[in-house]
């Protein structure tokens, strides 16, 4: 069935039907719009019986983004948590961060784990990572199991200092049907999603296929965006006490850039990001073209998952593969004159140095030198730079020449993890696991030669230098154990954990020596207890040693002033302490949290212009990794859902968190803030379900924060409203639908001016108001 709508048409017309519908509607229990029953997808973080922190959230998160909004959206609302992604819908992985209690997932830190069904997604970070928005659409998304701080001993993450974000897709439907869902937005915004379920095709076996397509504008200028395509399939056949799993997704996705600006540019212009709209044919100035910052990234993601759950015994083992290509854009404006290196049979060289660099030719490819009496500068970007980079400084034959460069990432990943679970007794449970991956990751730095400068960003795909080529191993094993006794009311849990990481380097031009490192972790205690009160409220109590291990990126290349090669560093670790209760009713659900973490040797990449001191040897564009310390965080988190006057809902949710650092280190103080982690976070959120309407709006304040080491620079506190409304019609109502949704979403329904996340010393523009018009038809 083929829709063409007008976009505009749409954003009205479901405004209007998503209120108007109501009157005419028959009427619906309250809980109908998220049951599972009606396959309208919902999200639940559910606050399960732990020693840690969890947190439930109401479904009404998933109303509150639209269908095309990422996966890492959902959950900004919880305690703790601050999400910020500086494109539209997600759309820009380079912008993307998320902070948990002091841990951040940025440009420069990865220090929060996240799994895909229990199984890793292969580090967050931008260079080869992969966050769960790489996986799985919205419509897909069952579940997220949020264990902030003392995460769960069989974690399988390498990053899980902040404890883990646990996305777990929708098993397939056990009838046969068919979905089709059409988003259209602002800054032409499109996105068409399908799904078909097979039903129970087999005895205990079903399957879903799934497709979606969706692009957007830039919301900052008028020049570039996103386009994204997604296809996922799973499989779940239930025989017996075993449970077979499989699922393929595939994530293909190109993206243009947002970038990151100072306070002062911020103040000066909130936005502009400056990056530009139109090719000038000024090499310095079109560095900044958007089109020409790139991200792009494919990745294939499949696990077969065999669960047994017998009488004494549960075990589940679980083998996955992960192939991820991409690649990150940037247009020097300049060419480089390159020394030594190897020179292929297509005129490329491989290796080597660089001897200079030249913007201007004559008509015969010569570099050109600027006029030697001329020494006037350009104004934008960067500040101007140099005569050479002036055009108004050489004769008006000189040809102006530049760059496309392109960062070419490469990984394969293969594991395996497997968990057994046995009980002694009826009150004492042992469990135990590992979790195996070899992982391969590749990446080489090409420049190609831009054959029109005046024209855009085209350029020559074969390139004129490979300036390096590495390959890096990674080999893992964690190894676990865990004993659960219950007495009465009171569960005690302890446990240990050890990992041994290998990481090597191999540089494939042959020219420097194979480089490697041992991150293994000494062993791991976790311990707990969980106190149930009463049939309502249960207290908890959780102690756990968190470790991340190096990563490795950090030996691509520089990594010292000192020692080029080899840095010196060490992993990551946090000792977790938590206390808090938790309260549930049939109207009313609560948690309060009470945490410590120290954290030692944290590791945090640093670039050329950062502002921190020490790295006077990096040249424009490079960075390197510091362990910068430690921090000790120590906060309150509280959230509260209450269902009143039958079709109401009240949610809210409170972050207070201190997090500083505990050692001076290059530009890092003792007992400075810690640089762009939220102290104070409020949430509030009213929402109404009631024969098929659904509405709501949803309100997030964040304080301000220390965005720099030194903490000289001070963000503004923020505060963000969005707001939706959105209709669910019955079968029958249309004839063969089975079922018609329709929602419009707000997001910053205000238009605040902000600045989100970033690194230190420099921030990216949170998105500006979105409004989304979603259908979605099932058969």
């Amino acid at each position: 069935m083929t829709l063409k709508l007008n976009k505009f048409a749409l954003l009205g017309a479901c405004s209007i039907l998503a209120v108007s519908a109501a009157a005419t509607a028959e009427e619906a229990a309250t809980e109908a719009a998220y049951d599972a029953s009606s396959d309208f997808e919902e999200i639940i973080v559910s606050a399960r019986k732990t020693t840690f922190a969890n947190n439930a959230t109401d479904p009404v998160m998933l109303d509150q983004e639209p269908d095309a909004a990422s996966v890492l959206s959902v959950i900004d609302n919880l305690p703790g948590i601050f999400v910020s992604e500086g494109g539209t819908f997600g759309s820009d992985d380079w912008s993307t961060s998320l902070s948990v209690r002091g841990f951040t997932v940025s440009l420069s830190e990865q220090q929060i784990g996240m799994t895909i069904d229990g199984l890793p997604n292969g580090n967050s970070n931008y260079g080869g990572g992969a966050k769960a928005n790489r996986y799985i659409d919205s419509e897909n998304l069952a579940r997220a199991i949020v264990s902030q701080g003392t995460a769960d001993i069989a974690s399988p993450s390498h990053e899980a200092l902040g404890g883990t974000i646990d996305f777990q897709t929708s098993n397939p439907l056990e009838e046969r049907r068919f979905w089709a869902g059409l988003s259209f937005g602002e800054n032409n915004a499109e996105r068409y999603f399908f799904r078909y379920d097979t039903g129970e095709f087999a005895e205990g076996t079903s399957a879903y296929f799934s497709y979606s397509t969706q692009s957007n504008d830039a919301w900052i200028g008028n020049a570039g965006g996103t386009e994204r395509d997604h296809f996922a399939a799973k499989i779940v056949s239930e025989q017996d006490e075993w449970t077979f799993t499989g699922r393929l997704s595939w994530d293909d996705t190109w993206e243009n850039n947002y970038q990151r600006i100072s306070i002062a540019q911020f103040e000066e212009d909130p936005d502009w990001d400056r990056l530009t709209d139109t090719v000038t044919g000024v090499p310095y100035v079109d560095q900044v073209y958007r089109p020409g910052w790139g991200t792009l990234r494919e990745n294939w993601f499949a696990y077969v998952k065999a669960e047994y759950k017998g009488e004494n015994l549960d075990f589940t083992v679980a083998p996955y593969f992960h192939d991820n290509w991409g690649r990150g854009d940037w247009t020097p404006p300049y060419l480089v004159a390159v020394s030594g290196g190897d020179v292929q049979s297509n005129g490329a060289i491989y290796g080597g140095s660089i001897a200079g660099a030249y913007t201007f030719t004559d008509n015969g490819g010569n570099p050109l030198a600027p006029n030697a009496d001329c020494t006037a500068t350009l104004t934008f970007p960067y500040g101007g730079g140099s005569p050479a980079n002036n055009p108004a400084c050489y004769d008006a034959t000189a040809i102006p020449v530049g760059s496309y460069r392109h960062t070419n990432y490469g990984k394969q990943r293969f594991g395996v993890t497997a968990d057994m679970a046995y009980r002694m007794g009826e009150n004492n449970t042992l469990r135990a696991g590992l979790w195996w991956e070899d992982n391969t990751r590749d990446e080489y730095r090409t420049w190609h030669e831009r054959t029109n400068i005046l024209a855009g960003v085209e350029f020559d795909e074969t390139e004129y230098w490979r300036q390096y080529d590495r390959t890096f191993q990674t080999d893992t094993i964690m190894l676990y154990a865990e004993d659960t006794f219950e007495i009465g009311d009171l569960t005690l849990r302890g446990g240990i954990k050890k990992f041994f990481v290998d990481l090597s380097r191999e540089d494939n031009f042959g020219n420097e020596a194979q480089q490697e490192l041992d991150s293994d972790s000494d062993i791991l205690i976790t311990a707990g207890v969980v106190y149930n009160a009463t049939d309502n409220l249960e207290v908890f109590g959780g102690f756990s040693q968190n470790f991340a291990a190096i990563k490795d990126n950090v030996i691509e290349g520089r990594a010292s002033a000192s020692n080029p090669n080899i840095p010196d560093l060490q992993g990551e670790t946090a000792d977790n302490f938590d206390i808090g209760i938790r309260y549930s009713n049939e109207w009313l659900r609560a948690t309060l949290t009470g945490y410590y973490i120290k954290f030692n040797n944290r590791i945090t990449f640093v670039s050329a212009g950062d502002g921190t001191s020490g790295i006077d040897y990096l040249e424009e564009g490079e960075g390197t990794y510091l362990n910068v310390g430690g921090i000790k965080s120590k906060g309150i988190e509280a959230s509260i859902s209450a269902d009143f006057a039958d079709y109401w809902n009240f949610y809210s949710s409170l972050t207070l968190n201190n997090s500083e650092y505990s050692d001076t280190t290059a530009d890092v103080v003792e007992g400075n803030k810690v640089a762009l982690a939220p102290e104070f976070q409020l949430v509030g959120t009213l929402s109404y379900a009631n024969e098929g309407l659904r509405a709501g709006i949803s309100a997030k304040h964040v304080g301000s924060r220390f965005g720099d080491f030194a903490n000289t620079q001070e963000l503004d506190s923020f505060t963000l409203v969005d707001a939706w409304v959105g209709y669910s019609l019955d079968e029958g109502v249309i004839p063969g639908v089975q079922a018609v949704d329709v929602s419009l979403n707000v997001t910053n329904l205000l238009d605040k001016n902000y600045l989100g996340g970033g690194t230190p010393g420099s921030y990216f523009i949170g998105a500006d108001r979105q409004v989304t018009a979603n259908l979605t038809l099932k058969f």
